[in-house]
């Protein structure tokens, strides 16, 4: 097996130890050196280690000498320990490996390479300051999470997410948000890498059962184990399983014979019992009033990303329409956060419909704190460009509603625009109901009102009424209204006999 041995200063034979990287290259040091600049490393050094062994794979000594291998990579490691020896100190000149070799001090505890490689990441704030936020967050730094934060204040917040935004939290960036949007006008309690209580919104109430799983029934002659990752086990039937899934049709026929008569035999499942045990019961013709709950939303996930890995596919459309045709409207940026976090984009795309124009008054939802940043961040961008275009479409009415899509700047983005016809002069009352609509429109909360179209029958009944029109306009206004009512009155007679129908039907 080939050996490979770090370069100078770390390939002395005189060294006293071996310190292996993740990689497989061998770094020999100088204890006394390690142990002067590490608390942890001198800990190490005290632990009596077993006597070498005549054997040449002996993972515990090379040369005769001791050896601990650890996590970091053979890059990261050399410059760790450069910062410890007498030696020049590495130059660091991408963010990331300054992170990393940070990451390494801090778990060595090696104070005064923490010391350099801090004040070496700020000096990329004035040219990378949401990377240098975002690994700060990540390595649980406030200070210079501030000290970065500040500097973002010079402008809009950047609508290019770089690859940091996946390894710190939505709720990470929420809170950088909330900081960003009060100018760094924060109480002292304020920190990144907390949740504030006062972020977390109240739950809503609902006649719906909250949170409650389908939970599996045992059931009398089984002849399988479904056993889980985390050990549960489930009492099921081939029968069922192959009608389900050819995938588990083909395990269980891959089954070895049991080894004792009498015992069941056992499918491991790569799946956790909670998700497994509702997605198996949905396996029985049984009601599982999936459409009646409020599952919680990574569980019900969990079912949908298990049942298509296992080829479910009508179970898959079951949970997809069923339990996320309430999720969506529920539970929108959670379902929206946790699907696009797992993968599944078109479970997102469902939720977008119902999520505010400004993501931002939900708060800091408990699932932002598990979910990763990037799918947040975009989303932002994105209801921020539909405010942006809101007001632009709007515009042409008048400052008739300032709220915070006015502050949003131009955006690079495809926009239907108006005919630039002036908008007429008309009557006080029609004009209101134009304001009304405007403020709707470039509302944060526009979704609630998404789907309420223009009441237009309405508001020409009740024009008439107001005797807003001449005489021969309000007899054309009167035809326009009588052929709608017509059309509606006809269909609802329709619907009404449809339903006799139905009803004898269900006597005979």
């Amino acid at each position: 097996m080939a050996v490979f041995i770090a370069r100078a200063p770390f390939n002395n034979p005189a060294a006293d130890f071996i310190i292996r990287s993740k990689d497989g290259v061998n770094f020999r040091v100088r204890s006394g050196i390690i142990a002067e600049a590490s608390l942890v490393f001198s800990g190490m050094f005290e632990i009596p280690l077993p006597e070498p062994s005549q054997s040449a794979d002996d993972a515990d000594y090379m040369d005769g000498k001791p050896v601990v291998a650890v996590e970091e990579d053979s890059a990261t490691l050399d410059r760790l320990l450069r910062l410890c020896y007498p030696t020049a100190d590495p130059l660091l000149t991408e963010l990331r490996d300054v992170r990393m070799v940070l990451a390494a001090a801090m778990k060595y505890e090696m104070e005064e390479a923490i010391a350099l490689m801090r004040k070496t990441l700020l000096t990329f704030v004035d040219t990378q300051p949401l990377r240098v936020w975002a690994s700060a967050c990540i390595l649980g730094l406030e200070g210079e999470s501030k000290i970065a934060a500040q500097a973002l204040l010079r402008a809009d917040l950047p609508k290019d997410a770089p690859p940091e935004l996946q390894e710190v939290t939505a709720g990470n960036y929420f809170r950088l948000v909330k900081f960003h949007r009060a100018r760094g006008n924060v109480g002292e309690q304020f920190r990144f890498t907390e949740p504030d209580p006062d972020d977390i919104p109240e739950p809503k109430r609902t006649t719906r059962l909250l949170g409650s799983n389908i939970i599996y029934q045992n059931r009398p002659f089984a002849d399988i184990i479904c056993r889980s990752t985390d050990s549960q086990e489930f009492h099921t039937h081939k029968i069922i399983l192959a009608a389900a899934s050819a995938t588990l049709r083909d395990q269980i026929l891959a089954l070895p014979a049991p080894l004792e008569p009498g015992t069941l035999p056992v499918i491991d499942l790569d799946a956790r019992g909670a998700a497994l045990g509702s997605l198996l019961e949905m396996c029985y013709p049984v009601e599982c009033d999936e459409n009646s709950r409020v599952l919680p939303v990574h569980h019900a996930l969990a079912m949908l990303d298990y049942a298509r890995r296992l080829g479910m596919d009508v179970l898959a459309k079951r949970i997809r329409y069923g339990a996320f045709g309430t999720l969506k409207v529920a539970k929108p940026l959670a379902t929206y956060l946790l699907a696009s976090s797992m993968g599944l984009q078109e479970v997102a795309e469902d939720a977008l419909a119902f999520l505010h124009a400004d993501p931002f008054t939900y708060g800091c939802i408990p699932e932002m704190e598990t979910t990763p940043a990037g799918p947040y961040h975009r989303l932002l961008v994105n209801r921020h460009e539909t405010l942006s275009v809101a007001s632009q479409m709007t515009s042409a009415v008048g400052s008739v509603a300032q709220g915070s899509a006015d502050a949003a700047g131009d955006v690079a983005m495809d926009v239907v625009e108006g005919d630039g016809e002036p908008i007429p002069n008309g009557d006080p009352w029609l004009q209101g109901i134009l304001e009304q609509t405007v403020e709707v429109l470039r509302s944060p909360h526009q979704d609630e009102h998404w789907w309420d179209k223009p009441k237009t029958s309405a508001t020409l009944q009740e024009s008439v009424d107001r005797k807003l029109w001449c005489d021969s306009c309000e007899d054309n206004v009167r035809l326009i209204l009588q052929i709608e009512k017509l059309h509606a009155n006809v269909r609802k007679a329709m619907d009404a006999n449809n339903g006799k129908l139905l009803k004898k039907h269900g006597a005979a």
